[in-house]
């Protein structure tokens, strides 16, 4: 009797990982839209990092603005992985893509 064969683990991309992401990609584009290159990369780096490098304090409230949809991101992609919804998706065929 033959044993089952399994196939290699394919690339997928965790959407509730990269949907933390928007809300700093967002703020980085209306600030791109004001200053340019610099200014966006300066409010990226806040929504990173909670220091603002124009008034050179730090800000929580920026932080938390930048890793709570990230961490919530990274806590929903874990529980769909628990549940087995991206184990689901991946049977039916959908690719690259998991929650």
């Amino acid at each position: 009797m033959r044993g089952r064969r399994r196939s290699k683990a394919k690339t997928r991309i965790p959407l509730a990982v990269v949907a933390g992401f928007v809300p700093i990609a967002t703020f980085a584009y209306e600030g791109f839209k004001v200053g340019g290159l610099p200014n966006a990369g300066a409010r990226m780096a806040q929504r990173l990092t909670g220091y603002d490098s124009t008034a050179h304090v730090f800000i929580w409230q920026e932080l938390m603005k930048g890793w709570g949809p990230i961490v919530t991101g990274l806590v929903v992609h874990k529980l769909a992985q628990k549940f087995g919804l991206n184990r689901a998706i991946a049977r039916a065929g959908i690719p690259f893509v998991s929650i």
